[in-house]
């Protein structure tokens, strides 16, 4: 998304982005789930309906629109309240605004002929549920079975991910005589404390409130901790080469996990440097 020059042109205020789309990490929006367009081509009575599916169908988040000033008056009147400016400049006769793609069905203009023949039969193996809930109920669906909808969705890869790991991570344990717990319940604790470590690290890095950041802290802290305290608790004279091993793991998770965090805030830094003024009114 950093080299779009809708984006990338302008300062951008992405603290409303991330409101908007209801996350908590600018890097999770990708081409994938954004789209950008103009007021003119959303507006079309051709091109906008098959953008608005386009865009529903395959669960995107968010839909930037670049809307001359004098024509915000009439994009507003077809969105409403749900849409947002999200730029800073006051340079340009050109402004970029976004809005959740899931409030799209609800609009003036989602609700035209137009785009309710065009999202007839819209599949929803990629659609977010929320999206799902927002269509109209005279709209027909085609409903795909939860399995497909898991199998789809980018988070199911993600989390597939952490439980191969953290399954694999438990394995060589069985190869330490030392140890003398149990390698399923080492195995399990890895498992169960894999997604609340995630969620445990971006409430740490990017609350807003110092308590949830307190507590995402002290999450990932015990989850990290967890699997390690009962190895060593259950084990004694480990050899030398045990212990570097897991420095090794520890030092490599907070670096993936500081490598992230600059990432983010290098991205936050990159779409607020551009020039920083603030946005003027539209015209009315």
């Amino acid at each position: 998304m950093e080299n779009e020059p809708a984006l990338a042109a302008r300062p951008l205020n992405e603290q409303l982005i991330r409101s908007i789309a209801e996350i908590q990490r600018i890097a999770d929006l990708t081409l994938r789930n954004t789209r950008i367009t103009t007021a003119d081509q959303l507006l079309d009575p051709v091109f906008g309906p098959s953008l608005i599916r386009e865009a529903l169908e395959n669960g995107c988040l968010l839909l930037f629109i670049e809307v001359a000033l004098g024509d915000y008056a009439t994009l507003r009147d077809q969105l409403g309240e749900d849409l947002h400016r999200v730029d800073e400049s006051v340079e340009s006769p050109f402004a970029l605004c976004a809005i959740r793609v899931d409030h799209l069905a609800q609009t003036v203009l989602g609700r035209t002929a137009e785009v309710r023949a065009e999202l007839e039969g819209m599949s929803t193996v990629r659609m977010h549920s929320s999206a799902i809930r927002s269509m109209p109920s005279d709209i027909g669906l085609q409903r795909a079975c939860g399995l497909s909808r898991m199998l789809s969705n980018p988070k199911f890869t993600v989390y597939l991910v952490v439980f191969i790991y953290s399954s694999l991570r438990a394995l060589p344990v069985a190869f330490i005589k030392e140890f003398h717990g149990n390698l399923f319940i080492l195995w399990s604790i890895d498992i169960i404390t894999a997604v609340p470590y995630t969620w445990g690290v971006l409430t740490m890095l990017f609350a807003k409130r110092w308590q949830m950041r307190a507590l995402g802290t002290l999450t990932t802290v015990v989850t990290f901790a967890s699997p390690y305290v009962y190895f060593w608790l259950h084990g004694r004279d480990y050899p030398p080469f045990v212990a570097v091993i897991i420095a090794a793991l520890t030092l490599l998770s907070v670096g993936m996990e500081f490598i992230k965090f600059r990432q983010e805030r290098s991205m936050r830094a990159r779409y607020s440097s551009v020039e920083q003024q603030p946005a003027q009114e539209f015209a009315a």
